[in-house]
């Protein structure tokens, strides 16, 4: 295995450990604020093949998830006259089901008739064509095949889609009853989260330097919110279950009132914008901020100097809630007026205006905290144990994060988690130093051995290359011959010795006897003229002697050499080794002489609209399209 190799299947291993499921799953947000009733902090879902992306707002009700129609949502008649020029972008860009080649259509539907069904308590009626869908939350998120997608054209009641984090069912009556599962059910089944719960807080344009919203899946970030001791439980109502008891709302400001007195249950619902409340307490706060309910829009409108007045009055409202109706522990969630400071849109109205968003309830069924309250309230649910919590904001500018996951019921998931107490998971930053620490190891290991194979493959490939001749053999004779006999006595001639010198000039071009090769520190290169120095007493040479005895010359024995085109040494002189003569036996070999060696539903299915749970949509079989809906 190369080394390359080795990195790719350690870093498998760890993401396959990481999507096993066994930890909290953030989706970040798509960091814009937008919506004809907002702002609102919105989050990107990728929808169809090839993928589309579209931002949504999260739907903590709904267990479908709706996209605005290429076709016909910024069309004249959706908006009664003219368009706005940034229709496509301010409905968080359109979805074309034509251009997806994963649409399996489903069909027409309504969601919700006669009081059952998504928001239909606050009388919500909307066409939807539903088809099953590839679907992925977040830029980079979860995708999932066959879950459930519709598609709408109206503007109101919802003018961008929506993501829906209900864990029940869709069912389908004139489908067979059919029952699409939601999305966060498959996230589970398909192990990509741990357990069927999750953290959502919908983010404050006027905090700080904008907070956006928060969505965690199977988890929840304690660095948003503060701790408290009142936990929740879910209501039997599946499309009503996160109920919660109002004990009191209070006002603070330039004066200071009791809002609401007498506790009531209400839902909290991120699908809605408003507060819906009694009419008795609707008319308190309609004192306390000097509201006017508007009879063409059914807004509370704000002129712009009623709006600079609110804004210096620092007023606030505060909302105590438990499980219970008296007593007990509770947690308290105080808005600013910055919270209710929010812009209503064509065509919502005709005019682009401030509003404040309040509405009268009819009867209880309609009481609901909305997507308002969910700017300071951090909210988890938990479906297993039918729990949830609620916890005030905090606002630390540059905290860093800390998930803590919201394990599973199921036997063997380990320890149970909650928003109170539970232990923690590792943060973003300690996985990436993680990650980063293997990675690095794993590439100090590959260099390694890389360079281990390496020096093995220069060994093996200079064994088997034909060897460097020896250079001491291209050049001069050879000095590695037997210990010769005692060397005899050396001659100079009389023109080369001065008197008394102890060296010989060595501009000297005469050769100088010798009987065996040099030292090798004083090997002949073939071509230059070496002199050497006469041994013993200098002294003892006299002049007339040195005058009478005539000049000797002694040449070294050898044969010049040559090298031939192989690297091969060759005698050039004597046709015969110099290192064999006549009768001698052959030398031991020189030691400085080298030797060489997706499926889903068709279309021609009978439709009715028998319903079977309180999310089942009610077919359309007659109407053609959503035209005819935004037509009526």
């Amino acid at each position: 295995m190369y080394p390359g190799s080795a990195t790719l299947v350690i870093l498998a291993w760890i993401t396959r450990c990481w999507a096993d499921g066994d930890t909290a799953v953030e989706i970040a947000p798509s960091e814009h604020f937008e919506g004809n009733d907002g702002p609102w902090s919105s989050f990107y879902i990728r929808v169809g093949v090839p993928e589309q992306d579209v931002r949504v707002l999260v739907s903590t009700a709904s267990p479908e998830t709706l996209v605005v129609s290429a076709e016909q949502g910024c069309s004249t008649p959706v908006f009664g006259g003219t368009v706005p020029s940034d229709c496509a972008v301010s409905r968080g860009t359109l979805f074309d089901q034509n251009k997806s080649a994963t649409w399996d259509a489903l069909g027409e539907f309504d969601i919700n008739v006669d009081g059952i069904g998504l928001e239909a308590n606050l009388g919500y009626s909307q066409l939807v064509d539903f088809a099953s869908e590839t679907l992925g939350v977040g830029l980079t998120g979860s995708k999932l095949d066959n879950q459930t997608v519709g598609v709408i054209a109206t503007a109101n009641p919802f003018y961008l889609g929506i993501f829906g984090l209900n864990d029940q069912p869709l069912n389908f009556t004139a489908l067979g009853n059919y029952s699409s599962p939601s999305f966060l059910a498959t996230l589970k089944d398909q192990k990509q989260i741990p357990s069927l719960s999750w953290s959502y807080t919908a983010g404050a344009r006027y905090r700080l330097k904008q907070v956006y919203g928060q969505l965690i899946f199977s988890g929840y970030d304690t660095s948003r919110f503060k701790e408290n001791s009142a936990t929740f439980t879910m209501a039997d109502d599946i499309t009503r279950d996160l109920v919660v008891v109002l004990q009191s709302i209070s006002y603070s400001g330039s004066t200071e009132a009791t809002l609401l007195s007498d506790p009531i249950n209400i839902f909290i619902d991120s699908t809605d914008a408003n507060l819906w409340l009694p009419e008795s307490v609707c008319t308190e706060f309609e004192n306390a901020f000097g509201l006017t309910l508007d009879q063409d829009s059914g807004l509370y409108l704000v002129n712009d100097t009623h709006h600079t007045t609110l804004l210096n009055s620092d007023a606030e409202v505060t909302f105590r809630l438990s499980d219970v109706t008296e007593g007990g522990d509770a947690v308290s969630i105080t808005l600013p007026y910055g919270a209710f400071d929010l812009t209503a849109q064509p065509p919502l109205v005709g005019n682009q205006s401030y509003y404040f968003p309040l509405k009268r309830a009819a009867n209880e069924t309609q009481y609901t905290l909305g997507r308002v309250f969910l700017q300071e309230a951090y909210l988890s649910a938990d479906y297993e144990r039918k729990t949830f919590n609620v916890s005030a904001c905090v606002w630390n500018e540059g905290a860093q994060s800390n998930l803590v996951t919201i394990t599973s019921t199921d036997p063997g998931s380990g320890p149970s988690s909650s928003s109170s107490s539970g232990s923690s998971s590792l943060g973003g930053g300690a996985i990436a130093g993680i990650v980063i620490g293997v990675v690095a190891f794993v590439a100090i290991i590959g260099a390694l051995i890389a360079l281990f194979i390496r020096r093995q493959r220069k060994k093996t490939a200079y064994a088997m290359a034909d060897p460097e001749p020896d250079v001491s053999v291209l050049t001069g004779p050879v000095h590695n011959a037997p210990p010769a006999t005692p060397r005899p006595p050396k001659f100079y001639s009389p023109e080369t010795v001065g008197d008394g010198s102890t060296a010989i000039n060595s501009s000297s071009s005469t050769r100088h006897p010798s009987t065996q090769p040099p030292d090798a520190a004083d090997e002949l290169d073939g071509d230059s003229q070496q002199i050497y120095q006469l041994h013993g007493d200098s002294a003892s040479l006299r002049p007339d002697a040195a005058a009478a005895a005539p000049a000797v010359y002694h040449e070294l024995p050898g044969s010049e050499l040559r090298k031939t085109t192989s690297g091969r040494v060759v005698s050039a002189m004597m046709g015969e080794s110099p290192r064999r003569a006549a009768g001698e036996v052959e030398d031991p070999p020189s030691p400085y002489v080298s030797t060489p060696g997706s499926t889903g539903w068709s279309g021609d299915r009978d439709a009715s609209s028998d319903l079977v749970s309180p999310t089942t949509p009610v077919h359309h079989g007659k109407r053609s399209s959503l035209a005819a809906d935004i037509k009526d």
